[in-house]
């Protein structure tokens, strides 16, 4: 008997509820309907995870399209059943109930003829997935794993000597309150500057920290808003934190240390009380191995619309901008976009905001994971149509990330910071204007009073490969489409604990990223060919390519190591220090003198390292050279490579520091880590220069660092 006609048998014989019961396999074997052991596995699994449930209550309550629709898809896409058997199952149910005409078929293949300890073993497959499935419970334990880190770490720093804080970057002693500045944030935070000696300290923008008096542990609770050179710090206080005695801290030495934060029962608790818990959320999808495939719809009236824009704008986009920028209007559920350096990532979400807003008639909600991020993403919408940034309104405010502006025909135009959102305004801009609106904030403002109450059409994730799955979630459950636009080859997430599953560090883009939900932006504009073409071997495998061919012609010279003729140049310096080399740095600053010298504007030269001291002691060595002015040193960036992303100079130079063997064996992870190398590689347009130990670096044996052996033997790359 074949499939359908069994099922019509045994629900004319028990009832439609029969579906739902153990028995109904039963009866559909004693009936010998099983053609394949895989439609046997899909009808036990049907029952056995209680799909069941959804197909009956879709058949009695009309609604059969949608659950159908939705089983289809969990069981193909997450289970892993092959597509066409999962249909054939379903085809027939609905047959046999008579929601369909069309008698369903199936055609027996090699596929499905898979052995009963075969299909033992599947089952068992399918239920270790279905332990790994990452919960509501897995996500708080995130949260609260992070947070006892946090603690924990805090609390054996303090416990720490003044001196050891110090050398373990945990602490700056010797810090002045300066009494003559006096200002306030757009947030209406109380700013401070202290003046320090000497910052070897690994303190962030936007970290909370406490200034006080050496001789005790309490003092102003604040957050670092910017550093001002070396010398000078900005501090931001909310007010009731400012004391009453602010003059007791003036003229006798500070301290600042790292504060220890708790965003749990302020951010964290509050997201997870709105998390949804139920199976059959997208979120709850992401715990699989396989991703689901993007759900694509007007496809026709998208690829009118986005042509409309481009002849509009008069716009030239690369097929694969095309292909990106088309794929998200058409996504009804979610889509990526990976970016590499320099490949116009930022320009494509613009783009994709104004098509969300005006042709999609989508409200927008971007966030990131820093302040920097959201605002390039807002530019660029800005930049399109700068009479419409009244549509746009950036919630609160970095250092890092200034006030917005853009100027067009003799007027400025720019995007308001406000403290918190006005959700009237939203509301007007909907009601009462018949427009859409771009909201940009991080995550943790859609959970405090900042925007509690906000949700949209669209989230767009930029720089989703340095966002956690957890955090991304923040926003996630606010959206009914998500767009994420990142690059997991770049600077990966921030998790501070070591207990934290696997799973959960990685990015949300790493996650999600197939060949079936992406695209990848594959020219970049920044680089010259020579230096793209390194980095492309280095990180993407060559898929990576540039726009401009050749080198620039702006330093032609006979000297390899000036000339943009060799993009790519490697120099032995042999040292064995640890996260400063003076050798290094002092013949950083004789080749910026001679750039200089050679007619390249200090703007365009940057210095990159992974430790902070190593950037100060570069900056410090550049101010004492004899051949450099003052105002060309206070042009020329020297900085960590967190601090660099998103920019780009002519001349790079990235100085790898370390010369002692067992150390940089110690730190392989932190010192040749390949994202990070990326990112400090990439930014470079013309030039690259490389310094270091590197023939101590060749002796190492590192098999999970493939790149680094490529870094010193490239095709690319010129020793000198």
């Amino acid at each position: 008997m074949k499939l359908y006609e069994a099922i019509e048998y045994v629900i004319n014989k028990d009832g439609i509820g029969i579906i739902c019961e153990q028995r109904f396999t039963n009866y559909l074997s004693d009936l010998q309907a099983y053609e394949t052991p895989a439609i046997r596995r899909i009808v036990s699994i049907i029952l056995k995870d209680r799909y069941c449930e959804r197909l009956h209550n879709g058949l009695v309550n009309g609604t059969y399209k949608l659950e159908f629709k939705e089983v289809a898809y969990q069981l193909t896409h997450f289970v892993g059943f092959q597509e066409e058997i999962v249909q054939f199952v379903l085809d027939s149910l609905l047959y046999a109930t008579h929601k369909i005409d069309d008698e369903p078929t199936f055609e027996y293949d090699s596929v499905t003829k898979i052995n009963d300890q075969s299909q033992s073993n599947f089952i068992g497959t399918v239920i270790t997935e279905q332990r790994e499935i990452i919960s509501k419970k897995d996500i708080e334990n995130f949260f609260n794993l992070e947070a006892e880190a946090a603690k924990e770490k805090w609390e054996a720093t303090m416990k720490l000597s003044i001196q050891d804080r110090i050398r373990k970057r945990k602490a700056i002693k010797d810090v002045y309150l300066d009494k003559e500045y006096s200002d306030t944030s757009e947030d209406h935070y109380n700013l401070l500057k202290v003046n320090v000696n000497v910052n070897l300290s690994d303190f962030k923008e936007g970290e909370c920290l406490i200034l006080h008096k050496e001789s005790s542990t309490f003092g102003i609770k604040c957050r670092l808003n910017a550093f001002r050179g070396d010398e000078n710090i900005i501090l931001e206080v909310f007010p009731p934190d400012m004391p009453s005695d602010l003059s007791s801290y003036y003229d006798i030495p500070l301290m600042l240390d790292k504060d220890k934060v708790d965003l749990r029962d302020n951010v964290y608790y509050p997201f997870l009380s709105n998390l949804p818990i139920t199976s059959d959320v997208f979120w709850q999808n992401l715990i699989f191995n396989r991703c689901p495939k993007p759900t694509f719809k007007n496809e026709k009236q998208c690829e009118m619309q986005l042509a409309e824009t481009i002849q509009s704008f008069n716009l030239s986009l690369l097929p694969k901008q095309k292909e990106a920028i088309l794929n998200c209007m058409k996504a009804q559920d979610y889509y990526l976009i990976q970016g590499p350096p320099g490949t116009g990532k930022s320009f494509i979400l613009g783009i994709i905001m104004l098509e969300e807003i005006f042709d999609l008639k989508h409200n927008v909600i971007v966030i990131g994971p820093n302040h920097m991020s959201i605002n390039n993403a807002l530019e660029q919408f800005v930049k399109l149509v700068p009479s419409y940034s009244v549509l746009v309104k950036k919630v609160g405010q970095s250092y890092n990330a200034p006030t917005i502006k853009v100027a067009y025909e003799g007027k400025e135009y720019g995007i308001e910071n406000i403290p918190r959102l006005n959700v009237n305004w939203a509301r007007n801009i909907s009601t009462q204007h018949n427009l859409n609106w771009v909201i940009g904030l991080t995550p943790h403002s859609l959970y405090t009073s900042r925007a509690r109450t906000l949700d949209c059409d669209t989230l767009i994730i930029d720089e989703a490969g340095q966002m956690t799955i957890s955090l991304a979630l923040m926003g996630m459950i606010k959206a009914k489409k998500i767009i994420f636009a990142g690059d997991h080859k770049q600077l990966p997430p921030i998790v501070s604990s070591d207990k934290v599953s696997p799973r959960l560090k990685q990015s949300v883009f790493e996650a999600l990223i197939s060949d079936n939900n992406c695209t990848m932006l594959n020219t970049s504009f920044r680089m010259c060919e020579p230096i793209c073409d390194y980095v492309s071997e280095l990180f993407y495998d060559g898929h990576l390519h540039a726009m401009k061919h050749g080198c620039s012609d702006a330093l032609i010279c006979t000297d390899p190591l000036y000339s943009f003729d060799s993009p790519v140049v490697l120099h032995e310096i042999d040292d064995d220090g640890e996260q400063v080399s003076d050798k290094e740095a002092m013949f950083i600053a004789d080749t910026i003198a001679g750039f200089i010298a050679k007619g390249i504007n200090p703007k365009d030269i940057a210095v990159l390292s992974p430790f902070r001291a190593q950037a100060a002691n570069i900056r410090r060595t550049i101010r004492k050279h004899t051949e450099i002015n003052k105002e060309d040193c206070k042009k020329i960036s020297s900085d960590t490579i967190d601090k660099m992303q998103g920019q780009e100079r002519e001349v790079i130079l990235y100085s790898l520091v370390s010369g002692n063997i067992e150390y940089m064996e110690e730190m392989a992870e932190f010192l040749y880590n390949p994202n990070k190398m990326n990112v400090a590689f990439s930014r470079a347009k013309s030039k690259l220069i490389i310094v270091g130990s590197l023939s101590k670096i060749n002796k190492l044996v590192l098999p999970n660092y493939p790149h680094i052996n490529k870094m010193l033997n490239s095709k690319y790359s010129k020793i000198i």
